[in-house]
């Protein structure tokens, strides 16, 4: 397998996404480390050279535009006009940083469900045709990738269960856009699903997940929810167990092909680097 060796940086480093000075440390180390790649939202002073960077160390970027739209409450299947074209805006203006930053993927996502899911999904599909318009527009080679989350327990998004998010992309590749899928671990658990059966039905587009770890097994746990907890905590759902146990599975359903795999962690220690060393090394794949 091709394997391409990715980090969510700004999790892990948190400082990153703000302090060029330490967007550049941590490129560096993180090359150091066999890194082929970073994913990142970065919206701090001298951004601008943040594609030199990337440059210099030989490392493909991937711009995360899923934190600003979670943050900022927009959702680009919003049945609001005005939510759904700030929502577009923006995804439309990640793409005119990543461009600059000759960084040629994009990370969306669905945005919040509403009343209606089938008003939903042909809102979503109206703004994604927009976003691919737009593409063409401006004369950009760029892969736009979509993140589903979950629907039910923390983000609600209108994209979480597999099902729906396989319906839909399947349209839309048939519809004539070349949309793919990034398959995150702890979103599919949220939703109450199997990682391993979820990638079996979404392989087909998706080339790309996140290994990320959640507690979600007591809700009077400090840990619940959403957090992003490290893959040693106890009681969590998807932790260096669960990762040995199905990369053998993981292997053997993407074959020979190419699939990128990004840590997505929250760094809760004084050192990000020290821990991302001493939890990089527990990759099976690495």
């Amino acid at each position: 397998m091709n394997i391409k060796k990715s980090v969510c940086t700004n999790l892990v480093f948190p400082a990153s996404r703000r302090e060029l000075g330490e967007f550049r440390r941590m490129a560096a180390f993180l090359k150091e480390q066999g890194a082929d790649s970073l994913e990142f939202y970065h919206d701090g002073q001298g951004r601008s050279g943040i594609g030199k960077i990337l440059e210099e160390n030989q490392l493909e970027g991937i711009l995360i535009g899923v934190i600003p739209s979670k943050e900022q409450r927009l959702h680009a299947c919003s049945r609001e006009k005005e939510n759904r074209r700030k929502a577009v805006a923006l995804f439309q203006a990640c793409m005119d940083e990543a461009a600059a930053n000759g960084i040629s993927v994009l990370m969306i996502n669905s945005g919040a469900a509403g009343p209606g899911v089938s008003e939903g999904l042909a809102a979503l599909k109206e703004s994604i045709w927009e976003l691919y318009d737009y593409m063409e527009k401006k004369r950009y080679s760029m892969r736009l990738t979509l993140e589903p989350c979950d629907s039910g327990r923390f983000a609600k998004q209108l994209l979480g269960p597999t099902e729906r998010t396989a319906a839909f992309v399947r349209t839309c590749r048939e519809e004539g856009m070349p949309l793919e899928l990034t398959m995150d671990s702890a979103h599919t658990l949220e939703e109450g699903e199997d990682f391993l059966e979820a990638l079996k039905r979404t392989k087909d587009w998706c080339r790309h997940i996140h290994f990320a770890n959640c507690c979600i097994r007591d809700s009077a746990s400090p840990f619940y929810g959403d957090q992003h907890v490290g893959f040693e905590y106890p009681e969590s759902e998807w932790g260096y167990e669960e990762i040995t146990r199905a990369w053998p599975q993981i292997e053997g359903l993407y074959g020979n092909g190419e699939l990128r795999i990004a840590v997505e962690v929250l760094c809760r220690s004084e050192d990000p680097y020290s821990y991302f060393e001493s939890m990089w090394r527990r990759m099976p794949y690495v």
